[in-house]
């Protein structure tokens, strides 16, 4: 039996994300014990760019204009119902254009980082590898 047959129905969603810059630094956030990037679903109609910029001003408060495409992140959960969730999350690099840190509720904390802080911090391998892309897209825009 696969396991997506053990798992029953799997829920799909695609979500899109960016990396905030601001000054050299990136943004990352803490929920609970896991930090990120901003990122959320993407909604009927709207481009990944489209959704990672309105998905940085709802969590952030920030305003960015979007950059490069970084790739996409894939991974499995389970909801506190006990259903099964496949997420792909589509990337963006961001430069910040205005607008105040004012983090939404579920967050806990958010800070502007380095590169290396910003490896050292983030929970996930996949946000780390979406880290060092973005960083490296950065330096090479800025040479």
């Amino acid at each position: 039996m696969s396991g997506e047959a053990r798992r029953g129905h799997v829920r799909r969603h695609h979500s899109a994300g960016a990396v905030v810059f601001s000054g050299g630094r990136c943004l990352v956030m803490r929920r609970g014990r896991e930090w990120t990037f901003p990122k959320g679903h993407i909604e009927p109609g709207e481009t990944a760019r489209d959704a990672a910029r309105r998905e940085v001003r709802e969590e952030t408060g920030l305003e960015i204009d979007v950059g490069a495409p970084l790739g996409s992140t894939r991974y499995e959960f389970q909801s506190g119902e006990g259903r099964w969730n496949r997420k792909v999350v589509d990337w963006f690099t961001g430069r910040q254009t205005g607008g105040e840190l004012l983090l939404e509720p579920i967050f806990d904390e958010a800070l502007f980082v380095g590169r290396e802080e910003a490896l050292a911090r983030l929970t996930f391998p996949g946000d780390r590898d979406i880290a060092r892309r973005a960083f490296a897209s950065t330096e090479s825009a800025e040479a």
